[in-house]
């Protein structure tokens, strides 16, 4: 009984896949003064492999040790000596990195130090490090992606200042959103959810296109964005980051962290967002941004022992409300007054998510654990006549086996439940959205040895969804050409359930009658890619080049057809072809010691095809273009951010000529347009001022309201919305630490 008690424990606690055989050390450079400095961006990997990290802003890594033979570690980085250690035991190390005399002293080195990265796996994931986030103010994660071309932040509606995160040209619920590898932001959390995270919580991004690993479900159909926070054992003992732009949006910061003993640390976070400003640059009545009040408030427990034993949660509480609609409309009134219209939106969440997990104090490098998260969202609100409330509790776990195989096999295998209880009503539509989900699941990681290695990821899961069996295989190739050039490939099928209200916000602020024609079916897709990335120096000075090419196909697709009758939107199962075609282009290089150029160029085709007519699907860019430099003195005293993006033309819904004069500059496609971001930053040992501007040139869409002079009772749509609303915003902010 006592053995099956023991099994009992280890599989009802958890364990993220990362939590295995694991090497764990810092990484310093040697200065000028022959003073220690922690390293941030090394690169760490095994010898003859490709398995390998980079340090984080504290100079630490952890980097999995299964199925290693040969236990030597190679560290590197740019313009400092690369270093070869013997790992013997699974002491933490230290590794000071030297100059190797190419470049004229320490700070100059500092300047070589990646913001973004592309890791080593087979699955191709760019990581954008505290270092890429503070290139702009980063009030939350939906503002985290100003500087990177993979991830398009969209506007969705010209009343609750709905944004949302799209990869692959695809609507932003096609891409899963991890935070620490936990599925928390669903259902009715898709609308705002990107706003409940705040920029300075975040420790990285991790962003993979196409179908993310098996192992933490199906529904990564265009990309997976993970959001790792910051850590309680490697942060700073004390952060406070203070904001506040030109139209009073205000927001304030505090992270605290408390080491409990060798073994246990918690972190602390309290976030307050505050915008009360009431403003209508275009004088159409209608309040050009939301007013707004975000409360959010994380506790985030670690424990890591020497035995094996490995244990994080947190727990995290968020309270917003949102108003918006016609400047002269009462909120103290609520709905009683029909003649004005009046948005508001009160939500409350309560997350809890975590991993707990134990590594076999054996040879074979064997882990067992559970990830677990459970989301309890509530809203209550109107949109003009129409009142909006629903209730979401979602409930997920997946247990997790790992095992070397040999020297070059490492297996994932385990199981999954998923539990979605989510009712929203909207008017008169009432909507339940309920999903019983288990499942299982297995993946592969072959790695070759020798000098071309080829790294290979195989996967499969079965879920068993509201009855219906859906299988979803997936694999990834890496093959590393030579040092500096590796090719991948991926492939993969994946599968969502479509939450139509929470998905499509912009039809609630509209009177469109919503019409579902047909029982809806799961969203299926297949999605195919292939990627190149090449490193290079010049003049001791490094750069990169990556060319991206990728294709989704949908077996099944939820289409909102705004285009049939502009006073409805009809939902139906997909008939026909839909297709997503993305290419991308990325260039870095240091222009100037000092000076790092990026730029990018990324074509979109999104259509379907029905009865033989190509229809190309609205809001989506066919072209963007992006160009940032980033400066950084010498003495590391300031640096400078400037980033200039370029949006295509898109398509619009279609409008009826009697509603086309609500919109005097209304065409079948958008305009082109540009927009500059500006950021200058002064650090101090402990403390940073920052004063920046976004869309410098202040460029805004001047129309995109139908019918703001009769919005309850003539036709009104406030979701021909292509660029930005807001005009120039100028801020300024500080940064104030007390480091471990």
């Amino acid at each position: 009984m006592k053995p099956f008690l023991i099994a009992l424990i280890i599989a009802l606690i958890g364990f993220e896949v990362s939590a295995q055989q694991i090497v764990k050390g810092k990484v310093y450079e040697l200065d000028t003064k022959n003073k220690e400095v922690l390293l941030e961006g090394a690169s760490i990997s095994w010898i003859n492999t490709s398995k390998g990290i980079f340090s984080n802003a504290n100079g630490e890594f952890a980097i999995n040790a299964q199925g290693i033979a040969d236990r030597r570690l190679i560290v590197s980085f740019v313009g400092l000596q690369t270093d070869t250690i013997l790992v013997n035991d699974n002491k933490s190390l230290k590794i000071v990195l030297k100059s190797n005399g190419k470049q004229l002293d320490e700070v100059v080195v500092a300047q070589q130090r990646e913001s973004t990265m592309v890791s080593v796996q087979p699955r191709k994931t760019e990581i954008l490090t505290s270092k890429e986030l503070k290139k702009a103010a980063c009030c939350n994660l939906g503002e985290s992606f100003q500087t990177n071309t993979t991830v398009d932040v969209t506007y969705r509606d010209g009343v609750t200042g709905s944004k949302e995160l799209q990869v692959l040209g695809l609507a932003g619920s096609y891409t899963q959103i991890l935070t620490e590898n936990a599925p928390v932001i669903t259902g009715l959390g898709t609308t705002y959810g990107v706003y409940g995270i705040p920029g300075t919580q975040i420790d990285q991004i991790h962003v993979v296109k196409g179908p993310g690993s098996v192992v933490f479900g199906p529904e990564s159909i265009s990309g997976m964005i993970n959001v790792e926070l910051k850590d309680p054992m490697r942060a700073d003992k004390l952060f406070v980051n203070g904001y506040l732009d030109g139209y009073a949006r205000a927001e304030l910061n505090v992270d605290k962290t408390f080491k409990i003993n060798q073994d246990l640390s918690s972190l602390f976070s309290f976030h307050i967002d505050r915008f009360k400003l009431k403003m209508d640059q275009n004088e159409d009545s209608f309040l050009d941004m939301p007013m707004l009040q975000n409360i959010n408030v994380l506790s985030k427990w670690k424990y890591e022992a020497g035995n094996g034993w490995f244990s994080q949660n947190s727990i995290k509480y968020l309270n917003e409300n949102r108003q918006g609609g016609q400047s002269h409309f009462n909120f103290n009134n609520n709905q009683l007054d029909q003649s004005i219209y009046g948005q508001q939106l009160k939500t409350t969440r309560f997350e809890f998510y975590g991993r707990t997990g134990f590594v076999v104090p054996s040879g074979n490098y064997k882990s067992l654990g559970l990830q677990y998260s459970y989301v309890l969202h509530d809203l209550s609100g109107f949109y003009g006549p129409r009142s909006n409330n629903g209730r979401q509790q979602s409930l997920n776990l997946r247990l997790i086996y790992n095992q070397a195989i040999g020297k070059h096999n490492s297996i994932n295998a385990g199981a999954s439940y998923r539990l979605d209880k989510i009712n929203e009503q909207f008017g008169t539509l009432m909507l339940n959205n309920d999903l019983n989900m288990p499942g299982v699941f297995v993946e592969n990681t072959y790695t070759s040895s020798g000098n071309r290695p080829l790294s290979v990821i195989v996967g499969g899961r079965a879920d068993w969804a509201n009855g219906e069996l859906v299988f979803t295989p997936r694999g990834n190739v890496k093959w590393s050409v030579d040092k500096n050039t590796d090719l991948r490939f991926s492939v993969g099928t994946g599968f969502k359930t479509a939450n139509i209200l929470a998905e499509n916000a912009n039809i609630k602020v509209s009177n469109r009658e919503v019409v579902i024609q047909e029982p809806l079916k799961f969203e299926k897709a297949l999605n195919y890619g292939f990627n190149v990335n090449r490193k290079f120096e010049i003049d001791y000075r490094k750069g990169s080049i990556g060319i991206d090419l990728y294709k989704t196909q949908f077996s099944n697709k939820i289409i909102p057809d705004y285009d049939t009758d502009p006073t409805k939107v009809f939902f139906h199962n997909l008939t026909g072809k839909s297709f997503a075609n993305n290419i991308q282009v990325e260039a870095a290089y240091f222009i100037l010691k000092p000076v790092e150029l990026k730029v990018a160029y990324k074509y979109l085709d999104v259509f379907r095809k029905t009865d033989g007519q190509r229809i190309v699907e609205p809001f989506v860019p066919k072209h963007r273009t992006v160009a940032s430099l980033f400066y950084e003195s010498f003495n590391r005293k300031w640096n400078a951010n400037f980033t200039w993006q370029w949006f295509g033309s898109k398509r619009m819904p279609y409008l009826n000529e009697i509603f086309q004069p609500e919109i005097s500059d209304y065409n079948n496609y958008s305009r082109s347009y540009s927009t500059i971001n500006l950021q200058l930053t002064r650090n101090w040992r402990n403390f940073e001022l920052y004063l920046g501007a976004e869309n410098l040139l202040d460029f805004r869409q001047q129309n995109y309201i139908v019918g703001a002079s009769n919005p309850n009772t003539g036709f009104f749509d406030a979701s021909y919305i292509w660029g930005p609303i807001e005009g120039r915003r100028v801020y300024a902010g500080f940064r104030y630490k007390i480091d471990r």
